[in-house]
């Protein structure tokens, strides 16, 4: 998660399971095939959609996915803003008409861009933000974390629901809270693999109060400081979870879907806090094989 589409799903729409394996079954979009593949969260509740507005919302996600990844992928801070500058000078030809770039990813947002209404100011904001995850610093403080949230994960939740045609303030202030609850998640579900890259992105205040460090995650040495420090984010989590729900009815039926990576999101923190709050464990973090009866009975009752 069109602004203004009336679109609306289809009234009879096959058993979840068998939709995905009959979508999977043919040619899967570059951006829907990386969406599945990195962003498992985003990519079950986006097959509930139409197929028009379904293939934005994977451009939108596998857009998220290649600016998110870039932190990971360079070794040099330079090469990284190189890679922002492009996605940059992207939007820029898309906001023309005049696309140029040979990419997939960038190719469908220009499609999506011809028959959508992309919010592209929110796209430049979450650029912004990942270029300072460039920085060797981590943010100092959880409402620090939770401010470039508001431009990462936030930002992306609030451009799915104005391409879904949600765009009133109240339902904005939904997508903000169920975006934050989906980045906090997704910033403790990450805390294993970026730490073997030797990477940390966890609030300093908060790690260096749970006595929790760079070496001791790299060493996977963090022990009962790392689940008191997940148990704090994820309270956060669940605390904006709670505030999006209370509002639910801000948001049209049909735009729910932007909202449910945050509902997957929670899944996940509730395995994890089952089994102590250790992300350096076996805790799955992809959705589960009830993932999909459980989406398919929110959309039944419009719930969130």
């Amino acid at each position: 998660m069109p602004r203004s589409s009336g679109r609306s799903a289809p009234s009879s729409p096959q058993p979840f399971a068998s939709r995905d394996r009959a979508i999977a079954s043919r040619s899967l979009s570059y951006c829907a095939e990386q969406v599945r593949r990195y962003d498992p969260d985003r990519y079950l509740p986006t097959l509930l959609l139409p197929a028009d507005a379904r293939e934005a919302l994977f451009a939108l996600y596998a857009f998220d996915h290649e600016i998110g990844k870039v932190r990971r992928v360079v070794s040099q801070p330079m090469a990284g803003l190189i890679r922002l500058q492009w996605w940059r000078e992207t939007l820029d030809e898309i906001a023309l008409g005049q696309p140029r770039r040979a990419h997939h990813v960038a190719e469908a947002l220009a499609r999506v861009a011809s028959g959508f209404p992309l919010p592209l100011d929110r796209l430049h904001a979450a650029i912004d933000a990942r270029e300072r995850e460039l920085e060797a610093e981590p943010p100092p403080s959880l409402d620090a974390l939770e401010r470039h949230l508001e431009a990462t994960s936030s930002g992306i939740t609030l451009a799915a629901l104005e391409i879904l045609g949600a765009s009133s303030a109240p339902a904005l202030k939904v997508g903000r809270q169920a975006g934050l609850t989906w980045g906090l998640a997704d910033t403790v579900r990450s805390i294993g693999a970026d730490a073997d890259r030797g990477l940390v992105r966890l609030p300093d205040i908060a790690m260096r109060h749970h006595g929790v460090n760079a070496g001791s995650l790299a060493r996977s040495e963090a022990g009962d400081g790392l689940a008191g420090l997940v148990r704090e984010i994820a309270g956060r989590a669940q605390a904006h979870l709670r505030e999006a729900r209370s509002q639910r009815g801000a948001v049209p039926k049909p735009a729910l879907p932007a909202l449910w990576p945050a509902m997957l999101a929670e899944d996940y923190l509730k395995r994890l806090a089952r089994a102590g709050n250790d992300p350096l464990g076996k805790v799955r973090s992809r959705p589960t094989t009830f993932a999909p009866l459980k989406l398919l009975a929110c959309r039944a009752l419009g719930a969130f």
